[in-house]
């Protein structure tokens, strides 16, 4: 079986004679016995050694940027979308549990290699590969390998991520990606540990500060509901902290929860508590919040944070720029924005 498979990243052999492993990909850090298979379902330990089980699987698709939750990273344009399997965390609102829950052994779809990734990536015409939906970094070798040769061949990075993992692996994937949006489950941990079954925000917020550091175009999601414990007050206490430690022109999407896996007796979000999430996060300071998951609302748009002209307008179907220009500046003040469109 491990003549078929793909050698896994970021490990150590605890003990060599009974051949048990660390995964070190994540802040799980699972400790396997041979045979035993980590938390994620894609990570094995086959005599001795890790093994990925999700390398190259994947379903693919060509949609407008804006449908993976980016605003500001080229606007209005078509991303060649890379959806992987399986996922570290376990949340009871996940929108697609086939992929993030599935058994890689029984996996029956294609395989795509690193550089069919790239041609499928240039064929499409699009600007962006995006890797997102399940989680990508759980396929870490596999994103690594694909991003390297697309960037060689002139393509842009999006990663869609959870953000849950060590800093080593996340500070060389960053080598290859130009932009990342990440999910946030909750503003705690407690938050994480009842909603996810695991995560910690400290560890989330440390990676955080590493893409912004990076200086990669960065864009943060939260799922505003009741159940979750996600409300006014911890959109207020987020876009606290983004304008403290990162930046105001850090975008901060509020998502509308949509009822899914665990959670599918539940109500959307309602409007009034978003629309008060919304006022919570623009009263704190951000330049830039938006309601997701809410077709046609005024809070798609993008507004510029000097003058207040309509830059850019989002409808459930298109994306019409404004009055910005090109290199990111509000052509009516002149105000540089933190959006990239080349």
């Amino acid at each position: 079986m491990s003549q078929t498979l793909h050698e896994a990243d970021y490990y150590e052999i605890l003990d060599e004679d009974n051949q048990v492993i660390q995964c070190k990909l994540c802040p799980i850090e699972c400790t396997l016995l041979r045979e035993e298979t980590g938390k994620c379902l894609a990570r094995k330990n086959i005599d001795g050694k890790l093994y990925s089980l999700t390398y190259g699987a994947t379903d693919m698709k060509i949609d407008m940027i804006e449908k993976q939750h980016v605003y500001h990273f080229l606007p209005n344009s078509r991303a060649q979308t890379f959806s992987t399997y399986n996922c570290n965390l376990d949340c009871d609102y996940c929108t697609m549990p086939d992929k993030a829950f599935s058994d890689p052994e029984k996996y029956m779809g294609k395989k795509l290699a690193p550089d069919q990734v790239a041609m499928f990536g240039m064929a499409s015409g699009s600007k962006v590969i995006c890797f997102g939906e399940a989680e990508p970094l759980i396929s870490f070798e596999w994103f690594r390998d694909s991003a390297k040769l697309a960037k060689d061949r002139g393509l842009k990075i999006l990663l869609r991520t959870n953000g849950y993992f060590n800093k080593e692996p996340v500070e060389e994937i960053l080598e290859y990606v130009d932009a990342v949006t990440i999910d946030i489950k909750s503003i705690s941990d407690k938050g994480y540990e009842s909603n996810c079954r695991r995560g910690n925000f400290g560890q989330i917020k440390s990676i955080i500060k590493l893409i912004h550091e990076k200086e990669k175009l960065l864009e943060l999601n939260l799922v505003i509901h009741e159940k979750l414990g996600n409300g006014v007050e911890e959109a207020r206490k987020l876009a606290d902290w983004i304008k403290t430690e990162l930046s105001p022109s850090v975008p901060l999407h509020l998502a509308r929860l949509l009822p899914a896996h665990r959670l599918k007796e539940l109500s959307p979000t309602s409007i009034v508590l978003l629309e008060e999430s919304f006022k919570a996060a623009k009263d704190a300071g951000l330049h830039f919040v938006y309601l997701d998951n809410v077709p046609d609302h005024d809070s798609n748009n993008t507004y510029c944070p000097n003058c207040n002209e309509l830059l850019i307008k989002r409808s459930s179907t298109v994306t019409e720029l404004r009055r910005i220009s090109l290199t990111g500046n509000c052509n009516k003040c002149e105000t540089q924005l933190n959006i990239i469109f080349k």
